[in-house]
């Protein structure tokens, strides 16, 4: 049985258990060549008989085996289908062209391997519809086991892919042809001797560690929730894999979006791949599918990026509030920072995952990608009905005049004397065009924007007849003195109350429906008999039962994942409702 205990992206590590045998991944088979590295496994494997190779704990219990004909050539499979080896013990074997054994052959089994792996390392973009292809055939709860496939450049990106197991048969094989495997690609043994401590030169003891460590990184960095971007570093040692990055981003985007979460940690979007993060790509596609401007703001005013996250507490975006603010009427104003790799992060939304954590490096320069992306969220935006369009984002500023009218209100740098003094004068003559709105309406209807972006389309519901309080970034939406929900810092996004649920379930709150038993705390997913297949770790969700909200939290699994799992947290419990006794 398997339970996931951390995430990043696809990648997990995750405990499989039957009674006393258990064992954690992602996790690397050493054979009888390496009796160094075995007790720095869980799992080993040997020849059980002519026909199977088995896998076991280091105490003997065997875990699964396959057979060995798993590597026959995909040639040889074209032209002799008998030779497809199917089941195991505990395992199943998906050949790389596709065919997989009948469902009912595979039911309880735990471990399902791709055939003749191997051979895909010559075709990326078969390899990764096979990985994509073996874990929706597999689903959630099955381990995925990769044979001939792994050495310690690539292990990064399988991990990330979503494969579980690994052996050691590539870098037996590199060593054979005097190869030391290394996280920048295969180098040869001969010319590398700074690579050995002693006069002895074991190819196999050194690829081996390279491989520990690399291993031990991944697990880190998965820990961490910051995988991606050790991937992005590691496929530049073979055009394969740059390859293989690439057509999995962008082909497979959905595939990996399901299993992003809405929140994580602070990263660097280093890379020109960086653009395509799905989580990236997923705030970009939820501006242009669920964004729309505050009615109350009448003037788009588009501003630089900053280092500092979130954006309102750096030197320069406080700057330009005090000149804003400094204006009457400013609450017409709409604050949009235009930035890569996100396009814009309208100033509602600065707390939101992945604008309040990204880092970029900044050169001045952007390619042909950057000003594409930008162009097309900041016409998004502008197409909204604004009155006015100003534009204070410098030399910056040529990126957007190309794609919309506005003024432009900076000379050179935004943050100096004259371009401020400009950004007044422009604001005071256009605020003055507008009356002021009313201050509660204006943070209604600033919310509903957050709600819709957050939920939905339909959701601006949870506002409705509501007050929004409380000092920024703190903000409590309330119906009388009934809480509906608060937006905080610490998340991002709006965490509900079940009111706040009852308001907007089925207007893109994501539902759960679980069985009629009483909620005592957080829910596991052996309670769950229904969940929506649109909800994402991190997103608040309603629990129902008998169609009524009993509970709203905080989704730990994707949907898809929470009815097929059989072991693990799903929902973390913000409010629940006991039955009365």
């Amino acid at each position: 049985m398997l339970e996931v205990k951390y995430r990043s992206g696809p990648a997990r590590i995750a405990r499989w258990s039957d009674g006393q045998v258990r064992f954690d991944t992602p996790i690397v088979l050493w054979g009888e060549s390496y009796p160094f590295m075995q007790g720095r496994s869980d799992l080993v494997f040997d020849h059980a008989s002519e026909s199977h190779r088995a896998v076991h704990q280091q105490s003997g219990e065997q875990v699964f085996s396959v057979p060995e004909t798993l590597y026959t050539p995909l040639s040889a499979l074209r032209w002799a289908g008998d030779l497809l080896p199917v089941v195991g013990d505990n395992s199943f074997v998906t050949s790389a062209d596709g065919r997989a054994p009948p469902e009912d052959e595979v039911k309880g089994k735990e471990v399902a391997v791709l055939g003749n792996a191997f051979e895909l390392r010559r075709d990326a973009r078969a390899f990764v519809s096979s990985i994509v292809s073996l874990r929706r055939t597999a689903g959630n709860k099955r381990l995925i086991y990769l044979p001939g496939m792994m050495d310690a450049s690539n292990l990064a990106l399988l991990v990330y892919m979503g494969a579980d197991i690994f052996d050691d048969t590539l870098i037996s094989y590199l060593a054979s042809i005097d190869k030391i495997t290394t996280t920048e690609g295969p180098l040869s043994a001969s010319e590398s001797e700074w690579l050995f401590d002693g006069p002895e030169k074991n190819v196999l003891h050194i690829s081996a560690m390279n491989v520990w460590k690399e291993l031990q990184l991944v697990k880190h960095m998965i820990k961490k929730e910051r995988l991606r971007e050790l991937v992005e570093t590691r496929v530049h040692s073979s055009p394969w894999m740059v390859a293989a990055l690439r057509i999995f981003d962008e082909d497979h985007y959905e595939f990996q979006e399901t299993r992003y979460p809405l929140v994580g940690p602070r990263f660097y979007a280093n890379a020109k791949q960086s653009l395509f993060r799905p989580d990236v790509w997923r705030y970009r596609k939820r501006i242009i599918e669920r964004y729309t401007r505050p009615e109350t703001k009448k003037v788009l005013l588009l501003l630089p990026c900053s280092a500092k996250k979130p954006y309102s507490t750096s030197k320069s975006h406080q700057t330009f509030r005090r000149v804003i603010q400094s204006v009457s009427n400013f609450d017409v104003v709409h604050e949009v920072i235009v930035t890569s790799p996100l396009g814009v992060v309208p100033r509602e939304l600065e707390l939101f995952y992945p604008a309040a954590q990204y880092d970029i490096p900044v050169t001045g320069h952007w390619d042909r990608e950057e000003v594409a992306m930008v162009q097309e969220l900041v016409g998004h935006i502008a197409s909204q009905g604004y009155e006015k369009v100003i534009c204070h984002l410098g030399d910056e500023g040529d990126i957007v005049r190309e794609v919309i009218d506005c003024i432009d209100t900076s000379h050179g740098l935004p943050g100096s004397k004259e371009s401020l003094n400009r950004l007044r004068e422009v604001l005071a003559e256009e605020c003055a065009k507008h009356p002021r709105p009313p201050m509660g309406e204006d943070r209604q209807r600033t919310m509903a924007a957050v709600a819709r972006f957050q939920f939905g389309k339909n959701a601006g519901a949870l506002v409705e007849g509501c007050r929004v309080s409380g000092s920024y970034p703190y903000s409590r939406i309330q119906e009388g003195q009934r809480q509906m929900g608060m937006l905080t810092p610490e998340r991002g996004m709006i965490s509900l109350t079940i009111e706040g649920a009852e308001r907007i379930a089925g207007k893109g709150l994501g539902l759960v429906r679980v069985g009629d038993f009483e909620i005592e705390g957080n829910l596991f997913a052996k309670g769950i008999i229904e969940a929506d297949p649109g909800i994402r770790i991190g997103d608040e969700v309603a629990v129902i039962r008998s169609e009524k909200v009993v509970g709203v939290g905080v989704a730990m699994m994707f949907g898809e994942e929470m009815t097929d799992s059989d072991r693990g947290e799903a929902v973390r419990m913000r409010h629940y409702i006991k039955r009365p006794k």
